[in-house]
């Protein structure tokens, strides 16, 4: 009998308690959801960090923002010394890990300006056209325009052509990024630019 006992005790001992088993996997399950929760809502640590910047026209017959029909001349009145308006439209995407403060800089130059991809500190601005700056502030991942408030309306004007003067090679607009530099107080180019080449001035009296 004892013998018995002692058998029927080391089975006993042996069987799996299903409800300790059941409470283990409910644990991981609970810890898997939580695990993949936090790594949906939290920004990604890989990969390269970098801003992008973009142009846009806006079509009225399709009512969208597009990237292509983009102007390549402008009436100049030689008279008023203006030209007619221009209007582009700009977008920044912010892929760093932070938040970001961009400015976006629109700078006026002649065709045969060499934009050294390589060194962008060798990049010379010809004419910078201050007054139509726009700057913001991005969150990670977050994205500014095409809308009107990144719309760019300017013109040819005398300074601008006083400083570069008639090309008949034509200009470049250019679209330059920079960003905010803590420890120089100041904006800093990043690089990132984009433009339109070999746009023309048709010259009237």
């Amino acid at each position: 009998m004892t013998k018995k006992n002692n058998k029927e005790k080391q089975r006993a001992k042996r069987e799996p308690n299903f409800e300790l088993f059941a409470t283990i996997i409910l644990v991981v399950a609970v810890i898997g959801i939580i695990v993949s929760v936090v790594l949906i809502f939290t920004p990604s640590t890989s990969g390269e960090e970098h801003a992008e910047l973009a142009i846009f026209t806006y079509d009225n017959t399709e009512e969208r923002f597009v990237t292509n029909d983009f102007p390549t001349s402008v009436i100049y009145n030689q008279t008023s010394g203006q030209s007619e308006n221009i209007t582009l439209y700009t977008m920044i995407s912010n892929q760093y890990h932070t938040a970001k403060f961009f400015q976006i800089r629109l700078k006026i130059s002649l065709q045969d300006l060499v934009i050294d991809e390589n060194n962008f500190a060798d990049n010379v601005s010809s004419y910078f056209y201050e007054e139509h700056w726009k700057e913001k502030i991005l969150g990670v991942g977050d994205e500014w325009g095409p809308s009107n408030n990144t719309r760019f309306t300017f013109d040819f004007n005398s300074a601008i052509i006083a400083q570069l003067g008639l090309n008949l090679a034509g200009y470049k607009i250019i679209f330059e990024l920079w960003e905010w530099n803590s420890s120089l107080a100041d904006f800093s180019y990043t690089g990132v630019h984009t433009y339109l080449t070999s746009f023309q001035l048709v010259l009237v009296s």
